[in-house]
């Protein structure tokens, strides 16, 4: 596949016939070639494109003269050329640097100079860090001392220019969190991200290696890259990005790049260089998977010229598309075509000189309110390759082009911007210091691109049961009192039924749900208002559809977040187990996520009205197990909340708060029934949590001499301890103790102040107990 990503640098050469190099005479040249040899045949495979077989012979003559600056040249040009790597070439440039000779020979051994080119090179190089000084200075060093002739002239004079505006970008720097998104990137390229409009799906294409070898004969012996496939990464409810997937249709020979994902994620745009010098296909999901690729049929947008990108805007109606094809004002340019009545594209024409410019741009993109076109240009508005653009649809035409500034854009590579609805959250690829490999994705936070005057549906359908959405369910989005009123046809998602659409403020709209193909049209339907405002807004919908009936019905299902009791921190990993407390069963037992949530399935059987009566138990190693009942009625909201706090097991632990101390006759030990009902929390506690060890510790009042209270107070701790132990509580997890009257909890001058007889005796009362602390 053609790279997007192409560094303009000449090799100098002397003119000859190319030659095909095969895999053993090379190995043999590696193996046993003279330092002539490997002077030769490196500069003939440089001049090919095979860098990586060029670079394993440049790396044998740098075993023999490290210090070489013709050799140092050949390996930092290799590195720059390959990879992108500008931190590895730029000590091997810098030694080039040292001795460069206008009349630089390639071929000869003797040869212990380097080309004038180094300091391009090198300058490029510091270009590339972020070193704009210095990247002005070799550039600058080398127009004064190259030839006339030399095809880099014109870029070393770009680059000064991109120098100026890396400046002035980087003195006035943008709000903005970058972050590498660290599971989809490997020490392979990784680029090209599209994101779902609402940040749950990360679609990118990768050149990574198949697992078992199955891409092996794919790899392209000249960068060592394999093909390029497309991959998805999906995320987990507490937001972090599951380890990716391979789409079904990647060929393990073929490049396949991605290019677009339409809103409900029913059609990729795919990149594919089969056909000419590259086009446009797509694939559609159906049956669950995405199908085999199909050429974009369409001899006005797919042509002998180089169509290398495309996106759809969000309403459907525009595409935008890369061309390098004649009559454009540079090499790649962006061209638009609207669709027809009978759903086919119409004539494409260029977007214009706000946009395209003498060199290329790439990679268009269009933000929810089909009026933001977010692009990259190399020319010179960049701060150095590829930068960021956006500009505003404004009287018919697209307006200025706006670079989005630093640390957005870099003075590297920065392509393939997308972003979520809002508008505040993208994706980009880039080339950066902190990446694992030559191109890697970044997660870009703003707050300041967002989308405004615009409200967004989002909807949800979910499947009673748990089961996947039919493919032929959709919604119809009618607007009834729009300027021009409309209805739109709208497929959910099938992974989850999200639905997702732009919307005008202040206006009212209907949704009503149908099957495709089927007599069963507007099953349902209901009516909502959107916010009179110009800013941002959002309009969530969550439906449950019941495919047995064929009908929407309200459901009602349990969430909840468990949390430490002390550190309010969100626990992963409690067993919520939810029983029906009105006939005992189980009705459902969970694991809480990474954020410490849980949801449970829908509650079948359950109506508006009804009285809920649930039995909760959490359960989680190194912590109390926690039971309680939670009651609640039914209403308009499907969400029953039952939240909950866990306490860590730990000595000297004080259950007061969790079981209240029992009570006693005066000068009795004998258990009372009020007392049996706390000493049955005691037993179930102690059946939730087998390694727990718990000490009665049992009291008196102070009526009775010393002796005579303790003694009590140890009958007390027996008894208490024998009905634990009668409930099945093995004998040596529970210990008691009498503590007489040394531990009291209303002083006998307190009861003397108290105005009766029946407050004095309750307060004696409240000293005769037991009280339980957890001792193991």
């Amino acid at each position: 596949m053609k790279t997007f990503f192409t560094l303009a640098v000449a090799f100098l050469f002397l003119p000859f016939l190319s030659i095909g190099q095969d895999d053993a005479r090379i190995n043999e040249i590696l193996r046993n070639g003279s330092e002539a040899d490997l002077v030769t045949e490196s500069s003939i495979l440089i001049q090919e494109g095979n860098l990586y077989q060029a670079g394993l012979m440049v790396d044998k003559l740098l075993e023999m003269k490290p210090n070489s600056p013709n050799y140092n040249y050949r390996k930092g040009y290799i590195l720059l050329e390959m990879s992108f790597d500008f931190e590895a070439a730029q000590p091997l440039l810098e030694k080039a640097c040292t001795q460069t000779s206008k009349k630089y020979d390639p071929f000869s051994k003797n040869e212990t100079s380097s080309p004038i080119d180094s300091y391009f090179l090198l300058g490029k190089c510091y270009h590339m860090a972020m070193n704009i000084d210095k990247a002005e200075e070799y550039f600058q060093k080398f127009l004064d001392n190259t030839i006339s002739k030399s095809p880099n002239i014109y870029f070393a004079k770009m680059y000064l220019e991109q120098c100026k505006v890396a400046k002035a970008e980087m003195a006035k720097p943008k709000n903005v969190q970058l972050s590498n998104v660290g599971v989809v990137n490997t020490k392979n390229p990784e680029y090209s991200p599209v994101i779902s409009l609402d940040g749950t799906a990360l679609y990118f294409t990768s050149r990574r290696k198949w697992p078992n070898g199955g891409s092996d004969l794919g790899l392209d012996k000249r960068y060592n890259l394999y093909p390029e496939d497309i991959y998805a990464s999906f995320q987990d409810f507490d937001s972090t990005w599951l380890e990716p997937i391979r789409l079904e249709f990647c060929d393990s020979l073929q490049n396949e790049a991605t290019l677009a994902v339409s809103p409900d994620e029913r059609r990729i745009y795919v990149y594919q260089d089969t056909k000419g010098n590259g086009d446009i296909f797509y694939s559609d999901f159906s049956t669950n998977r995405f199908q085999g690729v199909t050429h974009l049929d369409n001899n006005k947008i797919n042509t002998d010229s180089w169509e290398t990108h495309c996106t759809v805007s969000p309403d459907g109606e525009t595409m935008y598309f890369v061309s390098d094809r004649k009559g454009g004002f540079g090499s790649r340019d962006i061209y638009y075509c609207k669709k027809q009545a009978d759903g086919t594209w119409g004539d494409p024409k260029n977007v214009g000189a706000n946009i395209n410019s003498a060199l290329d741009e790439e990679s268009p993109f269009v933000s929810i309110d089909n009026s933001t076109l977010y692009f990259s240009s190399n020319g010179n508005r960049s701060m150095g390759g590829f930068d960021i653009f956006m500009s505003k649809w404004e009287n018919g035409a697209w307006g200025p082009a706006i670079n989005l500034g630093y640390p957005i854009n870099s003075s590297c590579d920065d392509l393939f911007y997308t972003t979520t609805s809002d508008g505040l959250t993208g994706y980009i690829t880039s080339v950066r210091a902190d990446g694992k490999g030559d191109k890697d994705i970044y997660q870009v936070k703003n707050n300041y691109l967002g989308v405004k005057n615009i409200a967004v549906l989002n909807g949800r359908v979910n499947v009673i049961g748990g089961k996947q959405i039919p493919e032929d369910v959709y919604v119809s989005l009618k607007c009834i009192d729009c300027e021009k009123p409309y209805e739109k046809k709208i497929f959910p998602r099938i992974r989850d039924g999200v639905f997702t659409n732009a919307l005008e403020p202040c206006k009212e709209y209907e949704v009503s749900f149908s099957y495709k193909d089927n007599a069963k049209k507007n099953f349902y339907s209901e009516k909502f208002k959107t916010d009179c405002t110009k800013e941002y807004s959002e309009v969530y919908r969550e439906f449950w559809l019941d495919i047995n009936k064929g009908m929407m019905v309200k459901p009602y299902f349990i969430v909840g977040t468990i949390t430490d009791n002390k550190t309010n921190a969100k626990l992963e990993g409690v067993n919520v187990v939810i029983k029906n407390n009105n006939n005992g069963d189980q009705l459902f037992s969970l694991n809480t996520r990474k954020n410490g949530t849980y949801k449970s399935d829908t509650l079948g059987g359950m109506k508006q009205g009804d009285e809920g009566n649930f039995h909760v138990t959490l359960i989680k190693d190194g912590y109390l197990t926690m039971s309680y009942d939670y009651k609640v009625k039914l209403g308009d909201e499907s969400k029953i909340v039952i939240d909950g706090v866990m306490e860590r097991v730990e000595l000297g632990l004080d259950l007061a708060k969790y079981i209240k101390p029992i009570y006693f006759d005066f000068n009795k030990s004998n258990i009372r029934k009020d007392a049996a009902k706390e000493l049955d929390v005691i037993v179930r506690i102690m059946k939730e949590n087998l390694s727990i060890k718990i000490e009665l510790g049992s009291h008196t009042d102070t009526r009775g001499s010393d002796a005579s209270n303790l003694s009590l107070s140890d009958r007390r701790a027996k008894s208490s301890a024998e009905y634990i132990i009668s409930k099945g509580i093995d004998r040596s997890r529970i210990s008691g103790k009498g503590y007489g009257e040394t531990k009291l909890k209303v002083t006998d001058a307190e009861i003397e102040a108290m105005p009766t007889e029946d407050a004095k005796e309750a307060a004696h009362q409240l000293n005769r107990r037991t009280e339980f602390i957890i001792v193991e």
